[in-house]
Parts: C-alpha cells; sequence; structure tokens
C-alpha cells in the first residue's frame, strides 16, 4: 500500500504539464527579452541560455518531470528566436527602403 503513488507516472512524453510550462514560459521569456530589448545579447541571452542547458538536463527525467522540462526548453527557445525573426525582418525591411 505504501509502495504505490497516488499520483499516476505520465506514459506520454508530451501533455498537459508541458503545454502549460511552455506556455508561461514563453510569456515570460517573451516578456523579458522585449522589455530588455537593446541589451538582449548582452543580458538576457546569456541568462536564456544558462536556462536552456537546465532545462534540458531536467527533460531527462521521466514522468512529469521530464514534461516539466520539455516545456521550459520549448518556451525559452522563444526568446532567442522571436530576436532572430525580428533582425531579419528588419535587416530585409531596411534593406528595401521606404516605399
Amino acid at each position: 500500500m505504501a509502495d504505490e503513488s497516488l499520483i499516476p507516472a505520465s506514459k506520454s512524453r508530451y501533455g498537459p504539464v508541458s503545454f502549460g510550462v511552455a506556455v508561461l514560459h514563453v510569456f515570460v521569456v517573451e516578456f523579458t527579452t522585449w522589455l530588455f530589448m537593446p541589451y538582449s545579447i548582452v543580458f538576457v541571452l546569456p541568462v536564456v541560455l544558462i536556462y536552456m542547458a537546465i532545462a534540458a538536463l531536467v527533460m531527462q527525467a521521466p514522468g512529469t518531470m521530464g514534461q516539466i522540462g520539455r516545456g521550459m526548453l520549448f518556451g525559452s527557445l522563444s526568446g532567442p528566436l522571436s530576436l532572430l525573426v525580428f533582425g531579419a525582418v528588419w535587416a530585409i525591411a531596411h534593406a528595401i527602403g521606404p516605399l
């Protein structure tokens, strides 16, 4: 009786927990990235890279903890990817010039 867990182990790699953590991290990471936009490369990017390394370690865990790690990793990718997209679009718009 004491050996059985009250919370069943998750059978899938992804689930509602991963989605919830990813959405929360997208909001937090995007907010901090665009809040500190001029300083993103200096301050935000190193913190996000360290956080992504921690998320990759948590992702290796089985069950719900692994789902949380996957959500952390996917959510923390949003900041650097949005900066890349913004930079590319800005460079293209700057090359085209005023219409």
